[in-house]
């Protein structure tokens, strides 16, 4: 029995494909944890030979003669205009997949070792701006794709091998570009992240990466022999639909046990087709991101109550720390979903905001009037990382007559359309301080559904408001409303009924201004602006 069920309703739209229940897994690389400056880039010039991400090494060679450099790097450059190999950091999407900013850069040719013996599923590619821009123009050097009458049968090509005790055991070859087809409208150069199916190969210890191309000249290929990649070992667009990731059943997790990036220092877990980012910094024993954890002693406090939720659940629970995100399949589409999941506060935050820390005020403050307020914003973006959608969850709030202090998992569904990428969480609290926010920044999520709706079922029909405009009451013209939310015009959300008594709403408590009312009845999602005098 949850004491505070709060509900947002829209529409989550994304294809669906079966995978193993509970299958969780660290060893994903998505360059997201390499350090690195703003528009910068490491390419092997510390003559390591290499770097190690998601229990993957990727080996890089550096010439300090020449300062020139061969193998994967990391980059989070972001020029997609430049053709010239002094923009052979960038990626022609303009950053990683879901809107990430790292990802790495093959030039020449790579290698890519398992830690151990792995049965991979395959990565992301797509090609570098250098690359891209000189096959779509030409240079000097090279030629452009399909000659001057399109017609040149050209080809760009990435060819991956992989090895089993120093054997080859499978190998294919990936078109960056194709001028290849009889109907020039399908010749394409591949300008957006795409998915490698290494899934039929066998189970490897390294992977070679190596380039061919049509156009081939005195000292070998012409083309500019680079290639990005992301998300290497993670899966397609694909996940299991109406899951519930309740993160009980996890080999990571035992007894009373937790999982903070400090076990592998990977870079987060993806589970059952959804990525948690995480961050663990080595040289301070501290984490951010997402944690796993089966703690239940609520009876902790401070610090040491960081990975226990107020409400300990039978099993696991996700425990955030900082500002994160939930990363979803890339480029999905298909049918409609709810994202459902409960969240909860931490044992350490609870505390702090009931009693009050050396760090952090007592929520209400001595009178117990102070409109103190914890809150958790939730910000989705598309995959060029822009905003798109915006929704919030109230942890704690002293601002009306009953005061809240979330003690119990409350209950979060929200749609979201196909465009979204990665939503990202983060807490804004009342009591800040010189250097940020005094609470501590913790909650804690579980139950994690995405739940199919029959497309039949929704509605973009505009429904009739009335008065509109009004400074009191508007009715909207449905029957036996379910739920409603009322928006402003950022995303911003004013109000939310789980279970109103009539189609009347009352809006006199709403600053004046124009606003979205989202409705749902029968089973059918409805939508109209009103404005409020």
């Amino acid at each position: 029995m949850y004491k505070s069920i709060f509900t947002l309703l829209m529409v989550l739209v994304l294809g669906s494909l079966t995978f193993a229940q509970n299958e969780m897994r660290t060893n994903v690389s998505t360059f997201d944890v390499v350090s690195l400056k703003t528009s910068g880039h490491y390419n092997g010039s510390d003559l390591k030979g290499g770097f190690w991400n998601g229990h993957f090494q990727y080996h890089n060679s550096y010439d300090t003669a020449w300062k020139s450099w061969s193998g994967i790097a990391v980059s989070n450059n972001m020029d997609t205009i430049t053709n010239s190999y002094t923009n052979e950091y960038s990626s022609i999407t303009g950053g990683g997949i879901n809107g990430t900013k790292n990802y790495a850069v093959c030039y020449l040719g790579g290698t890519i070792k398992c830690e151990k013996p792995t049965k991979l599923t395959g990565f992301y590619v797509t090609n570098t701006t250098y690359t891209y821009r000189t096959i779509q123009e030409g240079s000097f050097i090279s030629k452009k794709f399909g000659g001057a009458t399109g017609n040149d049968k050209d080809w760009f090509r990435l060819k991956i091998e992989s090895y089993s005790g120093g054997v080859k055991s499978d190998s294919l070859r990936f078109y960056l570009a194709d001028f290849q087809n009889v109907d020039n409208t399908k010749d394409y150069i591949l300008r957006d992240w795409t998915w490698v199916d290494l899934s039929n190969f066998n189970i490897s210890d390294s992977l070679g990466l190596s380039f061919e191309s049509s156009d081939v000249g005195q000292f070998g290929i012409n083309t500019p022999t680079y290639v990005a990649i992301d998300d290497v070992n993670t899966q397609s667009r694909f996940f299991a639909a109406d899951e519930n990731r309740n993160f009980d059943n996890l080999e990571l997790l035992k007894n009373d046990s937790i999982w903070d990036g400090h076990q592998d220092t990977s870079g987060g877990f993806l589970y059952n087709g959804l990525y948690f980012e995480n961050s663990y910094n080595t040289q301070w024993n501290s984490w951010s991101g997402w944690a796993l954890s089966r703690q239940k002693d609520t009876s902790k406090s401070s610090f040491a109550a960081q990975h226990i939720a107020i409400e300990p659940n039978g099993g696991g629970y996700a425990v955030a720390y900082g500002r994160t995100s939930i990363r979803l399949p890339y480029g999905w589409k298909g049918k409609a979903f709810n994202l459902n999941f409960r969240v909860t506060n931490s044992t350490y935050t609870y505390k702090d905001m009931k009693n009050g820390s050396s760090f952090s005020k007592k929520f209400g403050g001595t009178s117990g009037n102070d409109p103190d307020y914890l809150k958790l914003n939730m910000i989705c973006f598309n995959k060029k990382n822009m905003p798109i959608d915006t929704f919030k969850f109230m942890l704690a709030d002293y601002s009306k007559s009953q005061k809240l202090l979330l003690n119990d998992w409350g209950f979060i569904s929200r749609g979201l359309d196909d465009r979204v990428q990665r939503i990202e969480f983060y807490l804004e609290s009342s009591d800040n301080g010189q250097f940020g926010m005094n609470t501590p920044a913790y909650f804690c999520i579980d139950g994690l559904v995405v739940k199919p709706i029959s497309i039949e079922k929704i509605s973009n029909n505009k429904i009739k408001i009335y008065p509109n405009p009004s400074s009191t009451f508007i009715t909207a013209d449905v029957q036996n409303p379910e739920n409603f939310e009322i928006i402003d015009m950022t995303g911003k959300q004013f109000m939310v009924n789980e279970n109103p008594k009539s189609n009347q709403i009352d809006i006199s408590q709403l600053p004046q201004g124009v606003y979205f009312l989202k409705i749902k009845s029968n089973e059918m999602l409805y939508s109209a602006k009103f404005v409020k005098l």
